[in-house]
Formats: structure tokens, C-alpha cells, sequence
């Protein structure tokens, strides 16, 4: 049975809105008188429901509502207001509300907001998703797609947050294209690696709009020795238990962390270009992963910067390759170039000729991430992710 934590009058009378809570699989719902109760009472009770107005608390309170629905991502939270006034919906969702109410609430809306948050609770991943970005060749694009599939998914909803995390020592590019100066990054994560948890990581993430949240690269190129295959299995673990679903932007070398990086995720995305060199590379790729155990469909092949001018038609890239691309990414370089420069996603609403286009395709991508969260058992429990092969070439790389 779940539970729901409610400050009081939020939704207006209560007496007449239980049945919708119990209807939809709640307890009578436990009423506070303000939001810092709210907080303490989501603490004690491991509440999966918080409901809050969004007028009357202060910055700090609703800080705090924002922080722990960071640390749980399997905890939902309603907001509400006496009037649907956007620039205070946008607001709540940023801070990683749900869904958003007018008060006094409505039976009918309530039940349709609660079927919505049950929705997701049945699709969030248990543990969170992880997702690696990877390309055998540098320069594919692979930072650019992390970065949009990553805000793509934040702006789908899902019950939690989403983050990007940039697992490039030295030259990452995931900040330059947000125009982030971050205080801190991957180094001072690695450097307390030993002690980290769900709040010294949100302490050195960087929050930006639409509830994704980005792990920023080092470049400090002599911390490459600390990000050990060790290190990255690790960082994977701190976030998957504190996002729905997390995007590594992944090096191109073959490395022992690369290694652990894809071994860890349960997909991994391969961004190629349709060259004659990126799809001997791709290839040679998909064959490493063979020698893995990899299991064919932990890969999605997704094909970059589609035009008009490429080397050779999809069947015979599908010959070529021994399997047909899953995903066409079209070339819009105006878009990217212009997104990259006001340090905005994409898919935050760029415009120009192709972006509509661009933008469904990273949509569609996450959509396909969103529905298909990894391997599962009959009993829809994560598999494992420690296998043989793992095992096997880490060694030969280590040597």
C-alpha cells in the first residue's frame, strides 16, 4: 500500500478526496501542517506520495522538498496553487515535481494525477537505468548525443531525475556545450570516492533546466590514473541508485574504464558516422563486444548526421555491419553549431531548418530507453551486469 504525506488544505477538504487515494492503492493519506513537516514525515514514514503548495512555502523549505526528491528518486510530489499560473507549474517541475493541481482539487483530476504517477512507478527501472554513449572513433558526435538523449528523457518526466555524467579525462566536452563552470567535477568525486554518497554527489553535480542534473569531466590529466576501472564501476553504482536514469558520455579509447563502462550499463548507444572508416570501426566494435557476452541487443546502433551525401545505402550498411541501424540521427549542422554556442540542448527548442527533425529523433531515442530499461527476468528483476568476458579482457588490458 502506498503513502501519501499532504500539508494540510494543500488540496483543499480532505474528507471528500480519501476514496480517490485509497481507490488508487493509498492509505488514508497522513496530513502535516507545513512543509517542513512534510519533509520530516516523508523521512520517517518512507512516504512515495508528497502533496505541497507551491505559494506559500519559502525558498529554503522548497529547497529541501527539491533535495529529497533528488535522493529518492521513487518518490513523487503533487504541487498546488489556487490558480494554474505557468511561470509557478514550471517552477515546481523544476524542482522535480510531478504533477500540479488547483485547489481545491477536483475527485476527477486527483484519480487522473494519481493513475499518471502509477503509470510511472511501474516504467521507472528499479535501481535506475544506465545508458552509455560510446563510438569506436573520435569526433562521431557522442557528447552531443549524450547531452540531448539525457535532457530528452529530463523533459519526458520520469519519476526521478536524470543525469549526464562525463566519464572523459581531460578533453570532456559535455560542459562547453552546456556553458557550464562548475566548482567542482569528476576529479573531486574521484578524490572522495571512498566516503561519497546520494548527498556528497548532488553536491558536486551541476543542476540546469528541466530536471537533469550533469556530472562534469576532469581536466586534470593526471587524475587519469585514479579513474580506474574500480573508480567507474563505482561512480555507476553511486548513480544509479540516486537517478531514474543516468547518461555516461563514454571515451572512444579502449581502456579499462571504458571497459567497466559499458560492461556496467544496461544500454549501450553507438554513435557512428556512415564512412567507410566508421563502419569498419563499428564493426570491429560490435566484435569486441561479442568477445564480451555482450548481448545483442544491449547495443543500439545509432547512426549520426544522416544526409543526403552518405557513402552508402541503409541495406548495405546493415551488410556491412551484420545488423540494421536502430536510430538515424539527421544532419542539421546549423542547429547544433547554434545550440552549442548559446550552451542549450537541442532539444531545448532550437529552431532552425532540421531542428523539428532532430528533435523528434533524440525524442523517439529516448522513448525507446524509457520502454526498454534493460534485462529483466520473468520476475522483472535487473540481471546482473558482471560477466566472464568482462573479466577476461580487463585483464589483457591491464597487462
Amino acid at each position: 500500500m502506498r503513502r501519501a504525506v499532504i500539508v494540510r488544505d494543500s488540496l483543499g477538504p480532505l474528507t471528500s478526496l480519501v476514496p480517490v487515494f485509497t481507490g488508487a492503492g493509498f492509505g488514508k493519506p497522513v496530513e502535516v501542517e507545513s512543509v517542513e513537516a512534510l519533509v520530516a514525515a516523508a523521512l520517517d514514514n518512507s512516504a512515495d506520495l508528497l502533496v505541497l503548495p507551491l505559494l506559500t512555502p519559502s525558498q529554503a523549505e522548497l529547497d529541501d522538498v527539491e533535495t529529497l526528491l533528488r535522493e529518492r528518486p521513487s518518490m513523487a510530489a503533487i504541487g498546488t496553487a489556487p490558480t494554474a499560473n505557468s511561470d509557478l507549474i514550471l517552477a515546481g517541475f523544476r524542482r522535480g515535481l510531478s504533477e500540479f493541481l488547483v485547489a481545491p482539487a477536483d475527485s476527477a483530476e486527483l484519480a487522473a494525477a494519481l493513475a499518471r504517477l502509477e503509470s510511472r512507478w511501474e516504467r521507472a527501472p528499479k535501481g535506475g537505468h544506465v545508458t552509455a554513449v560510446y563510438s569506436p572513433a573520435g569526433g562521431a558526435g557522442v557528447t552531443t548525443v549524450a547531452v540531448n538523449l539525457a535532457h530528452a528523457l529530463a523533459l519526458r518526466k520520469p519519476a526521478g531525475r536524470v543525469a549526464v555524467a562525463d566519464l572523459v579525462v581531460g578533453l570532456g566536452d559535455v560542459a562547453t556545450q552546456l556553458n557550464l563552470a562548475p566548482t567542482y567535477d569528476l576529479g573531486e568525486l574521484v578524490r572522495k570516492l571512498d566516503r561519497a554518497d546520494h548527498e556528497s554527489l548532488h553536491s558536486i553535480v551541476e543542476s540546469v533546466a528541466d530536471g537533469m542534473d550533469v556530472l562534469t569531466g576532469t581536466s586534470d590529466l593526471e587524475l587519469g590514473e585514479e579513474v580506474t576501472a574500480e573508480a567507474v564501476q563505482r561512480i555507476m553504482t553511486l548513480m544509479r541508485s540516486s537517478y531514474t536514469y543516468t547518461v555516461l558520455d563514454v571515451e572512444h579509447t579502449v581502456s579499462p574504464r571504458t571497459i567497466a563502462a559499458l560492461d556496467g550499463a544496461d544500454r549501450i548507444v553507438m554513435v557512428f558516422q556512415v564512412t567507410v572508416a566508421g563502419l569498419r570501426k563499428v564493426k570491429r566494435a560490435l566484435a569486441l563486444f561479442g568477445q564480451l557476452d555482450f548481448p545483442v541487443e544491449k547495443v543500439v546502433l545509432v547512426a549520426n548526421r544522416v544526409g543526403a551525401g552518405d557513402v552508402m545505402p541503409w541495406p548495405d550498411v546493415a551488410k556491412a555491419l551484420g545488423r540494421p541501424v536502430d536510430f538515424r540521427l539527421p544532419n542539421a549542422y546549423q542547429v547544433v553549431a547554434d545550440a552549442q554556442t548559446r550552451g542549450v540542448p537541442i532539444t531545448a527548442n532550437a529552431a532552425g531548418p532540421g531542428a523539428q527533425a532532430l528533435i523528434e529523433a533524440y525524442h523517439l531515442l529516448a522513448v525507446r530507453l524509457m520502454g526498454q530499461k534493460g534485462f529483466v527476468t520473468g520476475s522483472n528483476e535487473v540481471l546482473p551486469t558482471a560477466r566472464a568476458g568482462f573479466g577476461r579482457l580487463l585483464g589483457k588490458l591491464r597487462k
